[in-house]
């Protein structure tokens, strides 16, 4: 990978950044993004939205230091010039406050790995269907935080359901509980504060495309954690975890 500055302006202003070639191994050819100013008046703020409880989160292919999914992330926080994703990851349920670590982590150990590693299939693989890049503001059209971010965007399935629904019916005993808390599942890319923000589609859409198996193919489900995604991204900790 090699780096070298330029100027480029931008509302009338020069400006520096950092243009990083990178070479997608699919095709073996260069293609220059923009990916990273190098000096500003002052820093970006810190995404200021604090998170809750506990979350479990499924890891999809990738994820793991060097894979796509991963590298994917980390070029998208240079991009935008944000604080990276901690662990790439499709949540499954976010910010339990009903339970203790302790409690969470026996239901997990103890009753969903069972659960999950006796069935043929344990986790259906995601398809990826496209890309988004939204804002949600908090009770705004039923928004509950004040966020910007790019996501891949993953279609559903009865069989998704069905395992999303046995986390809920372990973790909150209740098979009534997911009422006006379903989501199309996806893989978060980037976070930040919802205005101003630098994130885009197209831009997101440019560094998507360096790495072509995030589209291309469905996404094997390889294993299920625990995190304690309490506060900022940079407090979260992931607390168990196991393999499919």
């Amino acid at each position: 990978m090699t780096t070298f500055d330029v100027n480029r302006e931008r509302d009338g202003l020069k400006e520096d950044v950092d243009v990083v070639v990178v070479t997608n191994a699919a095709d073996e050819h260069q293609q220059e993004l923009i990916i990273r100013k190098k000096e500003r008046d002052s820093l970006r703020e810190p995404l200021r939205f604090v998170f809750s409880g506990l979350s479990i989160w499924l890891e999809i292919d990738g994820c793991q230091h060097g894979g796509d999914f991963h590298s994917c992330i980390q070029a998208c926080a240079a991009a935008f010039d944000l604080e990276p994703i901690p662990a790439g990851h499709v949540t499954a349920i976010y910010g339990m406050t009903h339970l203790t670590e302790q409690e969470a982590i026996h239901k997990f150990l103890n009753h969903v790995k069972p659960q999950l590693l006796e069935r043929t299939c344990k986790w259906p693989s995601l398809q990826p269907i496209g890309l988004l890049s939204d804002v949600e503001l908090n009770g705004v059209n039923d928004g509950q935080m004040d966020m910007a971010w790019s996501e891949i965007t993953f279609s559903t399935s009865e069989e998704h359901e069905s395992c999303i629904d046995l986390l809920h019916e372990i973790f909150y005993e209740s098979k009534n509980v997911r009422q006006g808390q379903q989501w199309r599942p996806h893989a978060s890319l980037v976070y930040d504060n919802p205005v101003p923000t630098p994130i885009n589609l197209l831009d997101t859409a440019k560094i998507v495309s360096q790495y072509p198996s995030l589209t291309s193919m469905a996404a094997p489900v390889v294993a299920l954690s625990l995190w304690r995604t309490e506060g900022r991204i940079s407090d979260w900790r992931r607390i168990e975890r196991f393999e499919f």
